[in-house]
This record gives C-alpha cells, structure tokens and sequence, in this order.
C-alpha cells in the first residue's frame, strides 16, 4: 500500500515486494474499498465555511477513454471532503457537490470556489440552497416547479480561465450567487486578496504524484473502472490521515528539542483525528456496519 500511495505501478510494486501483479491489484482494491468506508465513518458533520471544487483529467481502459476526477477540499484545513469519478458531465458534478453536501454540519453557509464549469452554476442552488414551493395561481392546474432561496450565509464565485493552446491569456472572476459581504468575509478569513482555487489545484499536483493511475507521460493507467476508482479511494484517505501538510504545522508552546513544531495532516486540521495515522493503523481501523432500522 505504502509503495503504491507513493505513485508506483502495480508492475514496479510487484518487483519491489517480490509479489504479482495481480495480488498488487486484488489487494489494493480491498484496501481502497476500506479506505473509503473508513472516509465515510469519520468524515460527518464536518464544519467548514468555505470548500473549492476542480477536476484532474485521466484515463481509464484506453487512452481515448478520459475518466475525470472531481474532488472538493476545504482551503483552511486542506482536508479533500469529497471525490466523484467519471465522464465530464452534469453526473459528475450531482455525485461530487451531493455528495460534498451531505457531510456537511450547515451546508447553507459555505461559500464555494469552482472553475468556469457550468453544472457548478447550474447546481449551486439546488445543492447549497433553501427550497420552496411557489404559491399556485387559482384552484386548478400543477404546482410550479421548486424553487430555491440561496441564503446571505453562502455564495459561489465562478474564476473563468481563457485559454490560448495550453496558456492561460486571461482569468475572470465571476460572483455567480450570493451576497458580495459574505464572499469578502470568507475572503478575509481565508487570507486571500482575490478568489482563487489554489488549494485544490496544489492538491492536483500532490495527487499525481501519489497515484500511479494519475502520473503525467506514464502508461501505467487503470485497465478497469473499478481498480481506478479504489485506487483513487486509498490515495484521498492517506493524503486525509496519513500525509503531514507543511502550512498545518502549528508552533509548540515548549520545543522538544531541536523540535519546534507540530506536525498535522487534515484530519487533524479539520478535527476529526487526534494524531497522525500510520498506514498500519489506517488498514486496521474497524468500521462497523450500519444497522438496520428493524
């Protein structure tokens, strides 16, 4: 596991660990399989203020089979909330920002930074709005179709990039919904002078170097969608509880040592854990079942 998360193939991990290809892949997909439900158990309730969304392009069977990953993080805590797999469409984005929504403690007070995409505008107030039902015109005849109120507690800036080839020749910034106040807040506490998506597009960056399937010029992509997608699974949990962030270190009242600071990763940033993982100890954690309601 520890060799795979640190982006080697399954082919260099069997040669590595004497094993074969196939045990590489038979294992890591019941790790990623765990590694998920253990996301799921711990991942509830989460209380974060602001979340930006983005998406890595990849392959998957053949490379003219594009698989898109979509991934929303929280900027203070660099925790990665939620992961959606798949084609570019309006799919992808339902599963992420449902999926992101439903871990959340008050979904109606984040603000959300996302890319020119246009299902994130179409989306947002149906993900992070207040529903309501319209009054119907006299006694006869359908109720008008839902309708959805987005709350002066959140907001959604679109930063629309125009490219010319592979150069980025302009950015705009778009305030797509929401009150421009609460936008400037979250701003300020974030520390950022304009809106940008930074957060996600570094953890891009760190994503591909710890997933084989991710790694730029290699061919070492994922024959099946579902090796993929465990794969992908096992990566966001140990960059969760298993890799330190730098910028999360906090400075220790007393040095121990030569040691100044405190390492945490974004669990513990986020408060969901109280100590770095091990790979060891992410692999033994025990998820118990949801019961049944009889």
């Amino acid at each position: 596991m520890e060799h795979v998360t640190r982006g080697n193939s399954f082919k260099e991990t069997a040669e590595l660990t004497h094993t074969h290809r196939t045990t590489v892949s038979r294992l890591v997909c019941i790790a990623g399989e765990h590694a998920q439900r253990v996301h799921d158990h711990h991942a509830q309730d989460l209380r974060v203020t602001s979340l930006q969304a983005d998406e890595r392009h990849g392959f998957v069977g053949r490379k003219d089979q594009p698989c898109w990953e979509a991934t929303v993080i929280d900027p203070r805590s660099k925790f990665l909330v939620q992961n959606a797999l798949g084609a570019r469409t309006t799919d992808l984005a339902v599963r992420l920002l449902f999926g992101a929504r439903f871990r959340l403690h008050d979904p109606h007070g984040v603000v959300l930074f996302t890319d020119g995409w246009l299902p994130y505008d179409s989306l947002f107030p149906q993900v992070f709005g207040r529903p309501y039902q319209p009054k119907r015109h006299g006694r006869r005849g359908r109720f008008p179709r839902l309708q959805y109120r987005i709350p002066r507690t959140s907001g959604h800036v679109r930063i629309i990039k125009t490219y010319h080839g592979k150069r980025v020749t302009d950015i705009r910034i778009e305030r797509a919904a929401g009150s421009q106040r609460r936008i400037d807040q979250e701003l300020e506490a974030l520390g950022y002078t304009t809106p940008n998506t930074s957060a996600v597009e570094r953890h891009n960056g760190t994503a591909r170097r710890m997933n084989p399937h991710q790694v730029r010029k290699s061919l070492a992509f994922a024959r099946l969608p579902h090796v993929r997608q465990t794969v992908s699974d096992l990566v966001n949990a140990v960059y969760n509880y298993c890799r330190v962030h730098r910028s999360l270190r906090v400075k220790l009242d007393e040095p121990v040592g030569r040691r100044q600071y405190a390492q945490r990763t974004p669990a513990m940033a986020i408060g969901i854990a109280d100590a770095v993982w091990s790979m060891l100890r992410l692999l033994r954690t025990v998820v118990l079942p949801t019961p049944c309601r009889s």
